[in-house]
């Protein structure tokens, strides 16, 4: 089916390095040797420090950085104060959100603040994830790799956020996070949904990150209007929805608190229905206790039948208006049209509500991508993810580098 979300996490690059055609995994693998990747790992064995004082090799700086292997160590006034100050900060950099993600997964967070006299003038939110590689790829490895990374931020969206000098809290933010990372995390990745991270660009390139083009976000400008949005859609989208009004219908706004338990139940059988891995109960129940007034449920209710549920983030500090979770609990319920009333709705009460943007969350960026496909025809622009990775261990990172791109290669 075309309506639902693209559940697709691997952000593999397909870029082989120069690898010869027709090599084989353990071929390529077998060149690696072990010994030195352990002293390329056990070098950054002793990098386990909390604090970093200092703004880069400017020993006179007021400058401060912090490492908070918990956002409950934070001040939640602070830090929601330095989001909401910052020309950058989203939602997804709130105190709540963070904790809810705490909340919710057995995550190992790594959250950088850098403080001036005390007060935070920069953060940087990170949790440890897993990186996935075939087991015929570690198995084919001299030595088992580390398979842990650092992701700001994952569920959602990261990167730096500033409130005053820019540069040295920056570069702050970044040694510090290389300092307490520990021997066996792999490489970080940021992730931002604002093209105005492209800002960092240049200066992540001169840290060693590279960047990819795997996702997107299709946005809409809620400035334009419903009545022009409506023109700009597809035939297609405008056919659908005459056909959706046809009907004795109604979409109703709701907490997700509200019949959480359906809510969830049909969010799971519709990323179950995409071979998708659904986020844990608890963490849908952690964000409906504390964002309570930053999510909403849409309910298309056709002939007094609820036949589809979508999950909405408010994005205040972003301006977005976020499509984040879909739960259509059965092929059957397409009939009814219930993605073209619910985004309808949504986007109407987004305009009322004053947001500039409206996102239908994060998509492969693949022309022939049924997901993209289906919401690109809601006449949304592609927006880029602004994603950025680099290694902490050179030969670690060329390693598994080296192994997804050849198992790309082999399953393409």
């Amino acid at each position: 089916m075309t309506d639902t979300e693209d559940r697709q996490r691997d952000s593999a690059s397909t870029d082989t390095g120069g690898i010869a055609s027709g090599s084989t995994i353990e071929d390529r693998l077998s060149e690696f040797d072990p010994r030195e990747l352990a002293r390329s790992l056990g070098a950054r064995a002793n990098g386990d420090r909390e604090r970093s004082e200092g703004g880069g090799d400017r020993n006179d700086s007021p400058l401060s950085a912090v490492c908070y292997r918990s956002i409950s160590g934070a001040n939640e006034n602070q830090w929601n104060n330095a989001v909401s100050q910052s020309d950058r900060g989203t939602l997804f950099h709130r105190y709540e959100w963070l904790r809810a993600i705490e909340d919710g997964f057995d995550s190992d967070p790594c959250h950088i603040v850098v403080e001036k006299r005390g007060n935070p003038v920069g953060l940087m939110p990170n949790f440890v994830t897993d990186l996935s590689l075939p087991d015929a790829v570690v198995d084919a490895l001299p030595v088992t790799p580390p398979v842990r990374q650092l992701v700001s931020a994952d569920p959602g969206f990261g990167g730096p956020v500033v409130t005053s000098s820019e540069g040295d809290t920056v570069d702050l933010l970044f040694d510090a996070l290389e300092t307490v990372a520990g021997p066996r995390i792999l490489s970080h990745r940021v992730r931002a949904y604002d093209p105005e991270y492209v800002r960092y660009g240049r200066y992540l390139e001169a840290r060693g990150y590279r960047s990819t083009l795997d996702s997107c976000l299709l946005v809409l400008d809620l400035g334009d209007g419903w009545e022009a949005i409506r023109e700009n859609m597809d035939k297609e989208r405008r056919r659908d929805l005459r056909k959706a009004h046809e009907q004795d219908y109604r979409v109703e706004i709701d907490p997700l608190g509200d019949d959480l338990e359906t809510t969830y139940r049909w969010y799971a059988k519709n990323v179950d229905r995409v071979n998708g891995t659904a986020h844990p109960r608890e963490f849908l129940e952690a964000i409906a206790d504390r964002l309570e007034e930053r999510v909403r449920v849409f309910r298309a209710v056709v002939d007094g039948d609820d036949v589809g549920r979508y999950v909405y983030l408010l994005d205040e500090e972003g301006g977005t208006l976020h499509h984040w979770l879909s739960a259509i609990p059965d092929t059957e319920n397409y009939q009814y049209h219930p993605s073209e009333l619910m985004h309808e709705r949504a986007i109407k009460w987004g305009i009322e509500r004053g947001d500039d943007r409206y996102s239908f969350g994060r998509t492969g960026s693949h022309f022939d991508n049924s997901v993209f496909t289906f919401k690109r025809k809601y006449g949304g622009d592609a927006i880029p993810l602004v994603e950025m990775e680099t290694g902490y261990s050179r030969l670690g990172w060329s390693l598994y580098r080296l192994g997804r791109s050849l198992y790309l290669e082999r399953t393409q």
